[in-house]
């Protein structure tokens, strides 16, 4: 009861914001299932007023964002990368990397987010794919962690302050950022990919060319 009670509070948000629901939708390139905004009601556009008021309380989680859908292509692409090891995905909103590394053979995955909401929505997409993540809110609180990965957080420059905490750690990182974005890393990126964020409505996020860039890794 207490679980339908709060996919309840997760649809009332989108349902306040975007006057649709959530629904179960299907990423055909990475066969995965997540709880989305419901496109089929999407609209084309909004008002000044309700873009401030979306971008205010905006549900990450509702989305599967152009960079975290090339950052999980990527670790399914490449499974010795997270295979038995204990993965974070920081700023996980859906959860969507976390179970694109346990499909690939982590050993453990962790949906790390500041937004309650989110941690909830990455439960309730890992039991829709048969698999597990566990949550956090903070990667400090993670046990034996081996690999960090991060999709959908340092392409934005208004995060680009997460980055020293991050590289601090002392634990390998990958992480997908935006071609028109300013790069972090020091080398080069590791892949290319072109990717859309599902849905895409109202032409919220306009990044469709992403790189991979690996930090610590050999």
């Amino acid at each position: 009861m207490a679980s339908q009670s709060h996919f309840s509070q997760l649809n009332e948000q989108v349902s306040s914001l975007f006057k649709s629901q959530l629904k179960l939708c299907t990423l055909n390139s990475l066969e995965l299932d997540l709880w989305l905004v419901d496109e089929v009601i999407e609209r084309t556009s909004y008002s000044p007023a309700e873009v401030e008021a979306i971008w205010a309380n905006m549900p990450y989680w509702a989305f599967a964002w152009s960079s975290g859908c090339a950052l999980a292509q990527y670790v399914l692409q490449n499974p010795e990368r997270v295979k038995d090891k204990v993965i974070a995905d920081f700023g996980a909103g859906s959860g969507l990397v976390a179970l694109a590394a346990l499909k690939a053979g982590a050993k453990a995955a962790w949906a790390c987010d500041i937004d309650p909401q989110a941690l909830f929505a990455a439960k309730e997409n890992a039991k829709q794919n048969g698999l597990e993540v566990f949550t956090c809110e903070s990667i400090e609180s993670i046990p034996d962690l081996d690999l960090i990965l991060v999709g959908d957080v340092l392409y934005d420059p208004r995060n680009h302050n997460l980055a020293p905490m991050l590289f601090s750690q002392d634990i390998p990182l990958i992480w997908a950022e935006s071609r028109a974005q300013t790069k972090l890393s020091q080398y080069g990126p590791v892949a290319k990919y072109e990717a859309h964020t599902i849905p895409n409505i109202g032409g919220f996020d306009e990044h469709t060319h992403i790189h991979i860039y690996h930090h610590g890794l050999i």
